[in-house]
């Protein structure tokens, strides 16, 4: 159910305010993303391409830019007027697509989040049971050992003696610090 003029009909539109209104939102495609400010390809009225440049809004602490083979999409408001457009929102859906097709069966469920890379590669998966699975999209993720569970395998092949020989394992076994950077419960 449509509520308001059809594209074709906002293109004709001759009165300002109405023409004014009609792009203050709008859709683009994302044709570069080099630098801060993004250039944009879209459509005004129904037969005029221009091209934009637009700076990002994203979400405080994310920085993220489109792969070269997706089909990026944003949308534009115009602030105060058209020569201050701003992105407000971003999608890639080819990409999204790719990612569902590797994903498989595993596909997120309501209310879960998948964090990808529009490339392929690396997915955070933020599943509704409190678990954050970090992998490739058509790869599983496994339990990882704590650093309780390496010390207590440490301690126990320390313990182990072959044959009443002595302990298997060398005496001088390096600590273990876990890593700085993958933290987890």
């Amino acid at each position: 159910m449509r509520s308001g003029p059809s594209a074709k009909e906002l293109a004709g539109a001759t009165d300002p305010g109405q023409r004014r209104a009609s792009g203050m939102v709008r859709r683009f495609g994302v044709a570069s993303t080099s630098k801060v400010i993004w250039r944009l390809t879209g459509v005004r009225g129904l037969e005029t391409t221009e091209q934009v440049d637009a700076e990002v809004f994203a979400g405080i602490g994310i920085y993220a830019r489109p792969g070269a083979n997706g089909k990026p999409e944003a949308i534009v408001v115009n602030v105060g007027d058209a020569r201050h457009p701003v992105i407000i929102a971003t999608r890639d859906e080819a990409a999204a697509h790719a990612i569902r097709g590797d994903l498989g069966a595993n596909k997120p469920a309501a209310g879960e989040t998948l964090i990808f890379a529009s490339v392929g590669g690396a997915v955070v998966y933020l599943r509704n049971n409190g678990t954050v699975e970090v992998r490739t999209a058509a790869g599983t993720a496994g339990a990882l050992a704590t650093k309780e569970e390496v010390k207590a395998l440490r301690d126990y092949l320390n313990a182990l003696t072959y044959g009443g020989s002595g302990s298997i394992a060398p005496v001088g076994m390096p600590n273990i610090s876990g890593t700085t950077v993958l933290k987890g419960e």
